[in-house]
């Protein structure tokens, strides 16, 4: 293993909604690095560590994304590489899953198209994977934010592993190499699980935000950093791994709260007098709600014992 590849990409930190209209607006100015993108980058120098490889941070989007791929470099990334979105996927410089690029504009450069939030980022996969094998061919390893706030399917990096042809291991919470070729990792599962895994070159891994922070670069660094050169290049329009199959990509055509389907209930059973005194509860038997009291504190202890002892909450001895 020569290379580690750490996607970026600048997510919406925060968006408003309007009551009326339901429209999605973001401010330009609040975008950068998700904590998960930050967290994989992270996993990505401590690899290169054990590892003695390099790291290359990729991103795809606008020039503002330099300013991202500049602080990678400070934080010790060897290389840092932009790639240009093609038209009609993620010009405006939204991201998708992993905060690469994803259809979440709608053409101006402060609104957010909710139908975009659940795109899946295929067209961005394609791309980025194109642009790796134009440069470096394809990865050993490539780690990437697991849902950043503009997209939480987290799908772009099942994408990009079916781009690649390689394993994937989705929404990891903890990495450590095993052996000199493989990565032993934790998912987390629902119940306070854990699945562990043996993934093996070439493989994606999404990282979660869980606990790992980007290390904090040196004064010398971040200065350098700043005035480092960002190479970029165009991305080419590819085919898409399921265009290439024949099967035409699901096309989004609003998005809305998940409702659940209603529940199937059995029917009544019995007269419609019979159904009353079930709903009422008419025949049931119950001790009437009775005022006792004022009493003195030892009164009111051997009124509460013997209600339990009727109802059989308390033994002949007095215990439960």
């Amino acid at each position: 293993m020569d290379m580690i590849v750490s996607v970026l990409g600048r997510s919406t930190r925060a968006t408003e909604v309007d009551p009326l209209t339901g429209a999605v607006t973001a401010e330009p100015r609040d975008r950068g690095p998700h904590p998960c993108d930050l967290a994989a980058l992270e996993q990505a120098l401590r690899l290169s560590e054990r590892w003695d490889v390099r790291v290359v941070a990729v991103a795809i989007g606008p020039p503002e994304a330099d300013a991202t791929l500049r602080e990678a470099l400070a934080a010790g990334a060897a290389e840092v590489l932009r790639v240009e979105p093609v038209s009609g996927a993620g010009s405006t410089g939204s991201t998708g899953s992993t905060g690469a690029i994803g259809a979440t504009g709608t053409g101006s450069a402060g609104s957010a198209d909710p139908s975009g939030m659940v795109d899946g980022g295929q067209e961005s996969a394609a791309a980025l994977a194109e642009a790796l094998r134009r440069c470096y061919g394809v990865p050993d390893l490539l780690l990437c934010g697991d849902a950043p706030a503009d997209d939480a399917t987290g799908s772009f990096a099942a994408f990009l592993a079916a781009e690649l042809n390689a394993e994937q291991a989705l929404g990891v919470v903890h990495i450590e190499p095993d052996g000199a070729d493989a990565l032993r990792v934790q998912r987390r599962l629902d119940g306070g699980r854990r699945e562990v895994l043996r993934v093996r070159r070439p493989a994606v891994v999404s990282v979660e935000a869980a606990g790992v922070r980007l290390r904090r670069a040196g004064l010398r660094a971040v200065l350098a950093g700043r005035q480092a050169h960002v190479p970029t290049m165009t991305a080419t329009a590819v085919t898409t791994a399921s265009t290439a199959t024949g099967v035409r990509p699901p096309r989004v055509l609003g998005a809305q709260p998940y409702r659940p389907r209603p529940r199937t209930l059995p029917g009544p059973h019995g007269t419609a007098h019979l159904r009353v005194l079930e709903l009422t509860g008419a025949l049931v038997e119950r001790t009437p709600p009775t005022v006792v009291g004022p009493l003195a504190p030892e009164a009111a202890v051997e009124e509460l014992l013997g209600y339990l002892h009727r109802h059989g909450c308390l033994g002949e001895d007095g215990t439960p």
